[in-house]
């Protein structure tokens, strides 16, 4: 016949660590500690709630799209300044312009990755991003920025800002008489 032991009634220590005393088989008090008091407990709920406020936006299409708008910006941001510091370096003269102003077109945008000399005259021995005593400046750009819509690379020319989108998927639209650039995705985007 199977016999049940009576286990004494469990007490709580004297300690004041919020700690309850059970039975042990052998006879010998266990410690044991409750998981979370209340208040970590409301700590713990406020902390997550923060967390999930925070980082929750940029797993939803909402947070995809302010990350995709916030990329465009900063891109556009680098490509104004460098191109505003090409034109300090280069006589006032924007890229794709030649030194007695006549425009030559170039979508892959060389005169800002690679070294460049007054004039605006790309390097073209190797390494061309390697500066030498005729070609003092650049490189602007490790590479042209991906538009973060539609991921090109490739640059267009615009006549004007009200030109773009220019047709053709280009990630931006340039005006090389001005040295102007926007991004080409969209119309919307293309007043940023």
């Amino acid at each position: 016949m199977l016999m049940l032991q009576r286990w004494p009634a469990a007490r709580l220590t004297t300690t004041g660590d919020a700690a309850t005393s059970f039975p042990s088989p052998g006879g010998q008090r266990m410690m044991r500690r409750g998981v979370f008091t209340l208040p970590e407990r409301a700590i713990l709920v406020i902390v997550l709630a923060i967390v999930a406020f925070v980082v929750g936006p940029r797993f939803s299409d909402a947070g995809v799209a302010e990350s995709r708008m916030d990329d465009l910006c900063n891109s556009l941001q680098l490509l104004r300044s460098q191109i505003e510091l090409y034109k300090v370096q280069h006589r006032d003269h924007p890229p794709m312009h030649t030194a007695d102003r006549t425009v030559t077109f170039d979508p892959y945008f060389e005169q800002m990755v690679y070294c460049t000399d007054v004039e605006g005259r790309v390097k073209k021995e190797e390494p061309k991003t390697r500066r030498d005593d005729t070609y003092t400046f650049g490189p602007y750009l490790k590479e042209v920025p991906a538009n973060p819509f539609n991921n090109s690379r490739v640059i267009v020319r615009a006549r004007s800002r009200d030109d773009v989108p220019v047709a053709g998927g280009a990630g931006w639209a340039y005006v090389p008489e001005s040295g102007d650039i926007y991004a080409n995705d969209s119309a919307p985007h293309a007043g940023l």
